[in-house]
Order: C-alpha cells, then structure tokens, then sequence
C-alpha cells in the first residue's frame, strides 16, 4: 500500500506458482473469450470437472499476511464476501489447500482450510511436495475422512475476457486503487458507464414516462439547483416552470434512499413555511442528510445541475402537504422515468452517505495474464450476478415498496452505499469487481424459458422485466372472433408473455414493506401509470383487462392457521391481490402455476409452454362482462365509499369448503363440490382460514387446459375462483353481489378430481366485489 492508495494486481510467489502453473495455463488456453453476452457470465458453468491440489499457506494467519502485504488473489481468496469471515480459534486450525478447478467454460480457483492438518516451516518450503501428499491423500481418502475436515470454501474465477468488453476506464491499470469509493478512478467509471448509455443505448432513452413523445424532455414541479460552478455546490429549491428548464433542455437526477437513515426528525425538508427559504439556498450544514449532499456532488460530477428528491421537493408538512402529495405522488413514472440516472444510497450497515471506506484488491479484478488472442485472462471472487444480487437487491433498502418502483421506473442507476460501486441499465450492468460489459438477460426472449416459470427469478429483472412488458408487441384479438383455437393462440403468444412479466413485477412488490400499508397500490402506481402509457392496457387495483383471465387466479403460499384476514388497508376489492398483506414468510402465486409432479419434454415446442406444463391446449371457459372504470386516481388509490366490482359470465358450481387433514397429517384446504363424489374433493386455495365447520361457498370456472406432465403423461386441469355472497340486494329488485374467498385447481394431484366442471353446469352472471 502507497501513500497514495493500493497497488493492484501483484501476486505472492504462492499465487503465481498456482495461476502460472502448467496445468493452470493449459485449461485456460482452452477457454474461448468471453464477449459480453456468453451464458457462463450469468449461469455458470456445467459439466465435468478435473481438479489439482495445490498447497497455498501453512495457516489462515500466513494467508493474511500475505493478502496484508499487498498480493491481490491472496486478498480475492481471503475473503469470501462482505458476510463471510473464517472462523479463528484453537479449534480452527491449519493448512490452507487452492483446489484448481477446470470446467468446459471456466478454470477457477476453490480455497479452503483442512483444520488439525498442519506443516512445520520446514516442510512449507517444499511445497510441489506437499501438493502431491495432497493430491495422494485426498485419492485414497475421497474426502480427507476422520480428523481431516473442510472448512467452507472460497471461490475465485479466472476468466478470460476480449479486450473490448470492459469499460475504457479498464481493470488493467497498475495505478494506486483508492481505499474510499470517493475515488477519481470511481468517477471515471461513473462517467463512462453514463456516456456509453446514454449515447448507445435507445432501449434506455426511451423514458417510462406518460407523455405522448417519450424522448421529449420533461421535468418535475420542483427541483434543486446543486450550483453551476463544478466541484462548489451551492444548492437551492426551484420551480421547474419559472425557470424554463424544459426550454433550456436541462436534465436531471434522481435520488433513491433510505428515509430512516437520510430523513430523521431533525433533518431538513420541505415544508409549506419554509420553501420560499429553499428557493434562496439550502444550508450545506448538518441539518441537511450527508447522503443529500453526497447526492449533489455526485450531481455535479456526472455533468448535471439538476437533481429531484424526495423529501426536499415535495411538501412534507403544512397547510400544503396532503393536496402536493396527492398530486405528485402520481407523477412518479414521469419523475424517475425521465431522470438521467438515479442515484441509489444503499445505506449499508445505517451509513448515511454515498461513500464506503473499503479494500479496493476486494472489488478490483486481478489481471493474470494477457493471451496472445487479445483476451485477458482476470481473476475475479464472484459472478455479477451473485454480487448484484447480494449487495443490491437483498440489501434491506430494496425491501421498501417505494425504492422498488424508483428502481424499475429509472431507466438507468448507480448505487453507491455497498462495499463496491454498481451501475445498471436495462442493456448491460457493471461492478467494480466485474467492469466488463454484460448484457442483461433478454428478457422478451427468456419469458417463457423453464427456469425463468419455475422460479420466477432472472438477473437484474427489474429494469429488463419492465422493458419488456413495456415494449412487447401485443396483438389485438378481435373480439368478434369466437374461434376457440384462434382465443388459446392469442392466450399463450401474446397474453402469457406479458402475464409473466407483470406477475414477476407483482410478487417482488407485494413482498416488500411500507410503512402505510395503505399505501400498498399508490406505491406502484407509477410502473401501472407506464405500463398504461406504453401498452395502452387498462388498469385497475393492481389488475388488467388484458391479462385476463391470468390475472385473477393469484394465491399466497400461507401456512393454515395464520391467514386470518390481513387486510392492507388499501381499500381494494376481493378480487384483487392488493386486498391483503403479507408477511415475510409469504409471497404471491398463481393458482395455475404447478409445482408437482410436472417436467417439460425435452422436444415439446417452445412457443406452447405454458408456466410449468407444456400445454397442447387452452381453452377460455368464461367471459369478462364488464371491467370498472372508476375515477381517475380511484385505480390507483381506491377510496372507502366507491365499490369496485367486475362482473363475470361463467359455469358455477356450490360446494363447501373446509380445513382437513391429509394422510400425513397435515392441514389442507378441500372443496366437496355438490353432486360430485365426496372422495375426491378439490383441492382449493383460500385467502382466508375456514371454520372447522366449513363455508358453503359458489365455484366459477374462469379456464381450463390440456398438459404435457412428466413421463408425457397428459392431464386435464380446470381453475377459477372460490366465492361467497357479499350482500344480498333481491330484496331492491338487484342480484347478489359476491366477494373472492380464495381459487380452486383441479387436476393437481392423482385424487383430485379432473371434471369438477363437466359441461351440465348452468351459466350465470357474477357480479364481484
């Protein structure tokens, strides 16, 4: 370490002898470049392995040491991540052992400790030695069995990388690395990561915003002038109008955030007394969040004058407060769509601030080798998106509802906060510890991929997710057309694609916290404010005409006995998810997605996948009678006295519903639908838990398909809702009027019946509430 910073990529003789080693360097020759898109950056790798032993250190003490004096891989395979440490006691003793490891993608490196096996200095010296007494130890015990015990591993990747897929701040670099994240190599990335969006990609310059022209620039209602002399901040409150920043073309940054961290009571906000204050300059002193000011520097830093946040630019507490807040709260999509980036303050470990103190040979990859096909081979302690993931999205800002939409509306963003820099856009994403370019997964392409059904789950899917569902193409069913054939067509080429992308966008929102739960729609109004701009779908209470009738079979994965009736308090109807909340241990479902006994054919035809069962037909057995239209703010913030309703044309069946428990004792929820035999109940979905006695309750049928199961097995299944009367208005000459108690799928299980609905069934309009 300099005065100046860290040194990077210097090896130990250690590490040399072991990423220089014959054996080493013959697999890595094998390895193709990796271009910026190749699966392994983002999955891994697959396949046989072939593994060599090397000695590294006589004791995690001698590991450190070595990682204190500078060597780079010593400090990449010290330390696993911001969480792990290795245990350091008399009972976590001995040698530390680097397993080589060779895949048909990838060479990396394994790092663990054999506790209780230790050498003497004498013996250290002779280490191609001690790598074979490794290598025939493990031979003959398989796994170094008795007093031989692995500690947990870390892993370090070496891979070889094309010249032209990292940023042009580069990794290669031998300069002093600074050990703050307030580093001018930090804002060169920044700087470059910015540019090369901005100008490359159109996917993030098309803004997720409401306005008829989406390129056109746009501004919030208010903003802060962080000062027009670079590196002096002198920042004040503006109004957007009165200075003609749309004229002027100006542009502006967001700023996401922790309130328990960068809004305490103390801390300096907008309030009706005190703007026209804010207008003539706000006070750099410590009434003004560190993270605000760090957020105004960065401003500046990254060529702008303009930056938007929150509790400085929206009234917090006056006369003025409740009616600017009802007002902006629905400009959202315009606020962070049109913003040039948003700044993400992580707040990691409570710090208020942007910067982290931190070792920068942790998060800088080390350069290995230069090969002679101008790839670079690095060694890097972790994938993208592993990092990403743990760092960013498992970071407990990320668990608000509102960062949540900040996060999906932005089309590009940095985050600071964590113990390395990150920048993501809806094309690519970067890490310090990963400067490489690397596409994000093309979504539109991956929505009905087996892996992306099965877990719900794809890298850096906020922004991608969004993009797609904002862009995809959708193709009209005229609704005229009454041929089933061409109905489950438009179901599972245009429908089901979009389905997915909103269901994902769903069940990461719902799981997150508010501190209203009230707030539970307004929070995500921006992204459905969007999504209605771009793919002209109609909206209401986080559900849409279009998806139907997908969008209705949503269930929580609750345990029996704790579904008692958590309302949100967002006032919406039955039938919408947004009618409830969760806790941590739930999240959202849909009642068609399966998750047993189901495998997809290797064969079967992509573009008929359908969630987990590939599905050779559909078949709509209902029909949306009527989808509301209320007021304008009631879609997104429903009101205590307007009732909202949908009206359904559809099979019914009565039947109850009760709590049993099945041959292994475990509670399920079963339906004894009427004239139906009372062995074989349906297996049902309620929202809430039943009495012991049971409820009588109303099935209808909303679809039903055909699937491919495992073995090639087909089965037939049906699904629908679960409902009970709300109100009986007979008596004043209306219908019954019914609320959702839960949804209902046959077809599941062996005993489950498959012809709940066999075709005799009346047809009957419900009105739902």
């Amino acid at each position: 370490m300099t005065s100046n910073g860290v040194i990077p990529h210097v090896l130990c003789h250690r590490c040399s002898r072991i990423v220089h080693s014959d054996w080493v360097q013959e697999r890595l020759a094998r390895v193709k470049p990796w271009t910026g898109h190749s699966s392994w950056a983002l999955d891994g790798d697959s396949g046989e392995e072939e593994k060599l032993r090397f000695f590294h250190s006589e004791s995690l003490e001698k590991l450190d040491a070595s990682a204190a004096a500078g060597c780079h891989l010593c400090t990449l395979i010290s330390k696993k991540d911001q969480y792990f440490e290795w245990s350091k006691d008399e009972h976590h003793t001995g040698l530390v052992q680097v397993v080589a490891c060779a895949g048909p993608y990838a060479v990396w490196l394994e790092t663990s400790r054999i506790q209780e096996l230790e050498v003497d200095d004498d013996m250290a010296n002779d280490v191609a030695g001690i790598d074979d007494w490794l290598e025939e130890r493990y031979n003959e015990s398989y796994d170094f069995s008795g007093a031989w015990i692995m500690d947990d591993f870390v892993t370090v990747h070496l891979r070889k990388v094309r010249s032209d897929t990292y940023s042009q701040t580069g990794p290669d670099s031998n300069l002093p690395l600074s050990t703050s994240s307030d580093a001018p190599e930090i804002l060169k990335s920044m700087q470059y990561w910015l540019k090369d969006c901005v100008e490359n990609h159109p996917e993030c310059n098309r803004y997720s915003s409401t306005q008829q022209d989406p390129t056109a620039t746009w501004f919030p209602t208010r903003v802060i002038d962080v000062g027009q002399v670079p590196g002096k901040l002198a920042p004040r409150l503006v109004i957007s109008a009165a200075e003609g920043l749309v004229q002027k073309k100006a542009h502006y940054l967001t700023l996401s955030h922790s309130w328990s961290i960068s809004t305490k009571a103390h801390n300096l906000k907008l309030e009706t007394e005190n703007m026209a204050q804010l207008q003539d300059s706000i006070p750099l002193d410590d009434r003004l969040s560190k993270t605000f000011r760090d957020a105004m520097k960065i401003t500046q830093q990254l060529g702008c004058r303009y930056i938007w946040i929150d509790s400085l630019c929206i009234i917090q507490s006056g006369s003025k407060a409740k009616e600017d807040w009802q007002r902006e709260g629905l400009t959202m999509s315009d606020v962070y769509g049109h913003s040039r980036c948003n700044i993400t303050a992580l707040g990691t470990g409570g710090n208020d601030g942007c910067y982290t103190p931190r070792n920068p040979l942790q998060t800088s990859p080390c350069l290995i080798k230069k090969c002679d096909d101008k790839s670079t081979v690095y060694a890097v302690n972790s994938l993208l998106e592993n990092t990403f993931t743990e760092n960013v999205e498992q970071s407990p800002l990320f668990n608000r509802g509102w960062v949540f939409q900040e996060s999906v509306l932005s089309s590009r963003a940095v985050y600071f906060g964590a113990p390395q820099l990150f920048w993501e856009c809806r094309r690519q994403a970067f890490a310090e510890s990963w400067p490489f370019k690397t596409d994000t997964p093309r979504v539109r392409q991956r929505l009905t991929e087996p892996t992306l059904r099965a877990t719900g789950d794809t890298p850096f899917s906020s922004k991608t997710v969004f993009e797609a569902l904002c862009n995809g193409e959708e193709q009209q069913m005229d609704e005229d057309t009454q041929e089933e054939k061409d109905r489950a067509k438009h179901l599972i080429e245009h429908t089901f694609p979009s389905f997915l992308a909103w269901e994902k966008i769903a069940k990461t929102f719902i799981g997150t916290s508010l501190t209203f739960t009230s707030d539970r729609l307004f929070a995500m109004a921006g992204i459905a404010r969007a999504i209605e701009h771009f793919r002209s779908f109609t909206y209401v209470t986080g559900t849409w005409r279009e998806l139907y009738p997908l969008d209705l079979l949503w269930r929580f994965t609750r345990e029996l006995g704790e579904r008692n009736n958590v309302v949100s308090g967002s006032n919406a109807p039955s039938w919408s998810w947004a009618a409830k909340e969760l806790n941590v241990k739930e999240s959202l479902k849909n009642i068609a997605d399966s998750e047993k006994n189901t495998q997809r054919p290797d064969h079967w035809n992509g573009n008929k996948r359908f969630l987990v069962e590939s599905v050779t037909s559909v078949a709509y057995l209902s029909e949306l009678v009527e989808f509301p239209n209320p007021a304008f703010e009631s879609k997104y913030r429903p009101d205590k006295e307007g009732e909202i309703t949908i009206v359904l044309k559809g099979r019914v069946r009565k039947g109850l519903a009760k709590t049993e428990l099945d041959v292994q004792n475990y509670p399920e929820d079963r339906l004894y639908v009427e004239r139906k035999d009372p062995k074989s109940p349906v297996i049902v979905y309620m929202d809430d838990d039943t009495p012991t006695e049971g409820v009588q309750v109303l099935l209808v049928l909303l679809m039903g398909w055909e699937g491919l199961v495992s073995h090639y097995w087909k089965r037939q299944f049906q699904a629908g809702l679960v409902l009970v009367p709300a109100k009986n208005e007979d008596g004043k000459g209306g219908p019954t009027v019914y609320r959702r108690v839960g949804a209902f799928r046959t077809g599941e299980l062996s005993d489950c019946p498959v012809n709940a609905f066999d075709g005799t069934e009346a047809e009957e309009v419900l009105r739902i509430c």
